[in-house]
């Protein structure tokens, strides 16, 4: 374990663990492997930054900008990515569990195989995203979260809770969407149905 240096993302090597460090974006390597960053302060922009299994704990990456990173089999566990973009990434096998996302910005993302797991995602943008083999939100907070233009087939967030939701009303975009009664409901009235 590397503990309380300043470093470089270069400078991450594979199979190591870093806790409260501070890693600088500058010198961006072709990708980041194999890494486990715990409770470490990230600085710059990590636009289009590729990541491979790495683990993030405790994280702080509030109004960063990842806008077009690559992340594959990475796990962010109980960090604050309050109005992070991370929008126009790639991501497979990526898991949120007890993170902080709300306002977050995933627009335009590829997201694959992905699930959230006791997250809030309050107003996340998901827009124009394109789901493969799923996405899976399980007691997740997704209120007033926005998956406008994105077509939702293997989307599943009846394990997850939202007073509204914005999708776009079309079945193209709905079919394969899993929600639970209650929420049924609430897309419905997006057509003009009324439940009694």
């Amino acid at each position: 374990m590397i503990a309380h240096q300043a470093l470089t993302a270069a400078q991450l090597e594979p199979y190591e663990t870093y806790s409260e460090c501070t890693i600088e974006a500058t010198s961006l390597p072709g990708k980041v492997s194999d890494v486990t960053l715990d409770n470490c302060t990230l600085t710059g922009i990590w636009s289009q930054s590729e990541w491979l299994d790495c683990t993030f704990q405790n994280l702080n990456l509030a109004n960063q900008d990842w806008n077009q990173a690559v992340l594959y089999r990475c796990h962010f566990q109980g960090c604050n990515l309050l109005g992070t973009n991370f929008s126009n990434g790639v991501w497979k096998t990526v898991r949120l569990t007890d993170c902080r996302a709300d306002y977050a910005n995933w627009s335009g993302a590829q997201l694959t195989a992905c699930a959230a797991q006791t997250t809030s995602l309050r107003e996340a943008y998901f827009r124009n995203v394109t789901f493969k083999r799923g996405f899976v939100a399980t007691q997740c907070d997704l209120d007033q979260a926005s998956f406008w233009e994105s077509p939702l087939a293997g989307v599943d967030l009846a394990a997850s809770t939202f007073e509204q939701l914005e999708v776009t009303p079309e079945a193209k975009y709905l079919r394969g969407l899993v929600l639970n009664a209650f929420q049924a409901a609430t897309v419905l009235s997006l057509f003009g149905v009324r439940l009694k």
